[in-house]
């Protein structure tokens, strides 16, 4: 029963998209945990069944291949070359205006001179000029596998507070029960 709920929390945070839009919490009480244990999803993340089915749903290995997608994400984007405006002066002296596309070698020379662009192709048009296809660094995609790697390594300062240990902590309930005796004990004066 309590594999079942895992794996239906599982595919609920994979339909979620690992995103943070609903709580992990909130997932579990969705699937069927007590809203008393949803409080603590670390005590579900600690148990060894959690463990083997989060190598079976998402392994390192496909983790790793994804992250390495992230880092080296590409996309097609275009930018358009105007035709070049000239003058012509006619035999008769009427002003004639021209428009010559821009060279494809040199339409290839300045795409590829940005660091990780690489062109595709050139679409002629009279009325806009040239149209360059291009591919180009996914910047928001690199970056936020680069956060994720940070994340990931530790290298950024830890997002949880530090519990600090209580006076009280280590003592069983029935050491407790005794030390508030004593305590009620003294405060009536009995």
């Amino acid at each position: 029963m309590a594999k079942e709920k895992q794996k239906k929390l599982i595919k609920k945070i994979v339909e979620n998209g690992g995103k943070q839009r609903k709580s992990m919490g909130r997932l579990m009480v969705e699937v069927g945990y007590s809203p008393a244990y949803a409080k603590n999803p670390a005590h579900l993340r600690g148990t060894k069944t959690w463990q083997e089915l989060m190598e079976i749903y998402l392994s390192d290995k496909e983790i790793s291949k994804k992250h390495f997608e992230l880092l080296n994400a590409c996309a097609i984007q275009h930018y358009i070359f105007p035709r070049l405006k000239e003058k012509l002066i006619t035999k008769k002296g009427k002003v004639k205006h021209l428009g010559r596309f821009l060279d494809n070698k040199i339409i290839k020379e300045i795409v590829e001179s940005v660091p990780g662009c690489k062109l595709i192709y050139v679409k002629r048009d009279d009325y806009t000029g040239s149209m360059a296809f291009f591919q180009a660094p996914d910047n928001r995609s690199r970056r936020d596998a680069l956060d994720m790697a940070y994340k990931l390594g530790g290298k950024y300062a830890p997002d949880q507070i530090e519990v600090i240990k209580r006076k009280y902590e280590d003592m069983s309930n029935a050491e407790l029960a005794a030390k508030i005796k004593v305590l009620k004990d003294f405060l009536l004066k009995r």
